[in-house]
């Protein structure tokens, strides 16, 4: 995609003069282009949810101790030593660095009970001009004890490139076969696209986030053993955006630029947020809620679809917030069935850490346990986040890519229609032949110790093979199959009209 460019200035002013009219006027909102509208949209949104309450910013700082520990290498020197001083270590000789080792040894100091000697910095310095700082000195007692020379990064590559040019001429020289794949092959190495960057502080809290969800697992058994008949749920926010785009489609080799068409451009970085409810028994809560972002916080006068099965909430962002948190535990999460004895695995956004809200909205003959997965385990053990959820985009994706494909007037990402689509989607997932696809999510969390019995994703079943066939009510070209009564429908009949069974 193409972008315009962004001027601060000028959004940072519209920003200004929107939470302050008594400002200068900095123009219309026409003198914007594209993506400095989206900026300003965005940016006034996170301010709104700021002075709301319903966005935190949190952050961790982590010292860390800096020193040699066991598992140094004598051989690395730093190139930036503490004392600011650039290293010269890779132009010292061994004839150099014989001399200040045995000129260090002979001091009448003794160093240690083992009665080495040593010399002062000064006078080592006075003696060697090259010798600059205590690190030359650290480097010199280093090389004395393991006779390897120190150097820096760029000499030891030198050193490798070197050593490898003369193993490669001997190998030319001597006739034989070689080739560089043979390493890569042996040891299953190649280069591969990186998929994910990971901050040094998120790679460092690898191993405590492993140990903190291992607990919660722990936790999970031990209430599950004292009540075996208890009930675990899992909620987990996920947003959906109104049109989802694929990241990977065919194209030509060698091709540089891949461009894909979607019906609105801005529809693709704009969502709405789905907060179903599923079981470690394969249950799908028959009603979810669903939360809107609209710019005035509110529907129009004419409303918008929905039925029995959703719950919908409207603010100036598609983010939760405390309120809208408090009608998901009254309209949803305790609305209806709710199991006498019950488990809530929940993550650690602000509003769920708050348990006593949460008891508060649930009814007085229920025995609830409420537990976090700890943050960062999310991609670890989510039940909702392993399974579930990348289904909904999933199904999504095919479904416009059929629409596209086909030239349909259809699009996917009006209001009412997507809202049909979530509505549709809830009805679809809730068939009991995916029960064991929601279970898998449980067990793959480490929630559950019986393995679910094999399925078929949603997504294959819904647009898989027996999906082309006449659609079973208009006899128009089939699109989906449902997951229900198994029959074959078009677009219009299954996604539009919403057909029940």
């Amino acid at each position: 995609f193409d972008f315009d460019p962004v001027s601060a200035k000028s959004v940072s002013a519209h920003v200004a003069h929107f939470f302050d009219p008594s400002l200068i006027s900095p123009g219309s909102r026409d003198s914007l282009n594209q993506s400095e509208k989206r900026w300003l949209d965005r940016i006034v949104m996170m301010l709104w949810g700021a002075e709301a309450g319903e966005l935190s910013v949190r952050e961790k700082v982590e010292t860390i101790k800096a020193g040699i520990g066991e598992d140094s290498d004598v051989d690395w020197d730093f190139e930036e030593p503490e004392e600011g001083i650039k290293s010269q270590h890779h132009l010292w000789t061994d004839e150099m660095m014989d001399q200040a080792y045995a000129f260090y040894r002979s001091g009448q100091r003794k160093r240690n009970n083992q009665g080495e000697g040593c010399r002062s910095l000064a006078v080592m310095k006075h003696k060697f001009g090259w010798i600059k700082c205590g690190k030359d000195i650290e480097a010199i007692t280093l090389y004395g004890k393991s006779g390897v020379k120190p150097t820096n990064r760029n000499a030891q590559l030198h050193k490798l490139a070197a050593n490898l040019d003369t193993e490669v001429t001997r190998l030319i020289d001597a006739g034989l076969e070689f080739h560089d794949c043979n390493l890569q092959d042996r040891y299953r190495v190649t280069s591969r696209h990186i998929t994910k960057i990971v901050s040094v502080k998120t790679n460092r809290d690898k191993e405590k986030t492993k140990k903190q969800v291992e607990d919660l697992q722990m936790k999970v058994e031990a209430i599950v053993a004292e009540h075996p008949d208890i009930c675990i749920w899992n909620c987990d926010q996920s947003g959906l955006v109104k049109e989802a785009v694929g990241k990977r489609t065919l194209a030509r080799k060698g091709e540089k630029k891949v461009e894909v068409i979607c019906q609105s451009k801005s529809a693709t970085t704009s969502s709405i947020t789905l907060l179903p409810i599923i079981g470690s028994d394969g249950y799908l809560k028959p009603k979810q809620f669903i939360q809107l972002g609209e710019p005035k916080g509110e529907l129009p006068q004419k409303g918008c679809f929905s039925d029995s099965t959703m719950e919908i909430a409207v603010g100036k962002s598609h983010i939760m917030g405390k309120e809208t948190a408090k009608q998901f535990y009254k309209k949803v999460l305790f609305d209806g069935f709710t199991p006498p004895k019950l488990l809530l695995l929940l993550d650690s956004w602000p509003c769920f850490l708050n348990h006593a809200e949460i008891r508060s909205a649930a009814p007085p003959n229920c025995l609830l346990f409420i537990l976090n997965i700890p943050p960062g385990g999310t991609s670890l053990c989510q039940p909702a986040d392993l399974s579930f959820n990348h289904q909904l985009t999933g199904i999504q994706k095919r479904l416009k890519g059929v629409i596209m494909a086909r030239q349909l007037d259809y699009k996917v990402s009006q209001r009412n229609k997507l809202l049909k689509f979530v509505a549709q989607l809830h009805f679809c997932m809730g068939a009991d032949r995916f029960k064991p696809f929601i279970q898998y999510g449980f067990y793959k969390g480490g929630f559950i110790i019986d393995r679910p019995p094999r399925f078929v994703s949603p997504k294959e079943f819904i647009f898989g093979k027996g999906s082309m066939p006449p659609c079973s009510i208009c006899s128009s070209r089939g699109c989906s199959i449902c997951p229900r009564c198994e029959k074959t429908f078009c677009v219009h009949c299954f996604w539009v009209n919403l057909h029940r069974c």
